[in-house]
């Protein structure tokens, strides 16, 4: 269970919203009181997951990044998650084991996302000191200055008390730090352009104008309409 719940406004990687929150329940048939003995004393875990909402229905030898502005890169050279085998992979912190479940932080994964497999994060194994970045080193990722209208900031406040979290304008700032828009999609670029994304119960409607991406306001009641969130 997590808080985005659609790919618009999930970050493209976990490290970029470290107040985003989630939790897995481990199903009863793996007898999480024995499979997770142990797990509590990792800060860190790797969440293996399926990319349920892709829409291509064929894979290409080559992807365009969103960081590369348009230009293309060999699949297995990227993170997209168009792949042949539609598995994602996300590093996740962990807060705690309560039972069968993992409280998570931290995540890039949309509500309802299938988890294959849970390993802990080692860092003597997993952290490679002095290791290349590849393409990545050329292409820095763009960054906003995130602002909030004074109707935002009122609709936050209701909304932290409603989901019951107090990190709620936080979190807004991590996602929107990042540009989140489609760069090939000349709508999205639009400056200006009225945009939104939902998050927990909420649609977060914001622009962006230069280098600053504004949160509007915070609408309720609204549902994600299946042609509009390119959803299968």
């Amino acid at each position: 269970r997590s808080c985005f719940r659609e790919k618009f406004g999930t970050p493209r990687q976990s490290h970029l919203a470290p107040s985003a929150a989630a939790a897995l329940t481990v199903s009863a048939e793996y007898v999480p009181a024995q499979s997770l003995a142990g797990l509590e004393r990792f800060s860190h875990v790797w969440l293996l997951s399926y990319f349920h909402l892709n829409t291509n229905k064929r894979t290409l030898p080559k992807v365009h990044p969103p960081r590369l502005k348009g230009r293309s890169i060999g699949i297995f050279a990227s993170r997209s998650p168009h792949r042949p085998h539609p598995i994602g992979l996300s590093l996740a912190r962990l807060l705690r084991v309560e039972g069968g479940t993992l409280h998570l932080s931290g995540i890039d994964l949309v509500d309802g996302t299938p988890i294959l497999d849970v390993k802990p994060y080692i860092p003597e194994s997993d952290c490679v000191p002095g290791a290349s970045a590849g393409w990545t080193e050329d292409a820095p990722v763009r960054s906003f200055e995130a602002a909030f209208t004074p109707k935002a900031l009122l609709d936050i406040a209701a909304a932290e008390r409603r989901v019951k979290t107090g990190s709620l304008k936080k979190l807004l700032a991590q996602i929107l730090r990042q540009d989140i828009r489609n760069p090939r999609d000349r709508a999205q670029g639009a400056e200006g352009r009225d945009l939104g994304f939902f998050l927990h119960d909420f649609e977060v409607r914001f622009s962006v104008r230069g280098d600053r991406a504004t949160v509007l306001r915070l609408e309720t009641g609204k549902t994600m309409h299946k042609k509009e969130r390119r959803m299968p």
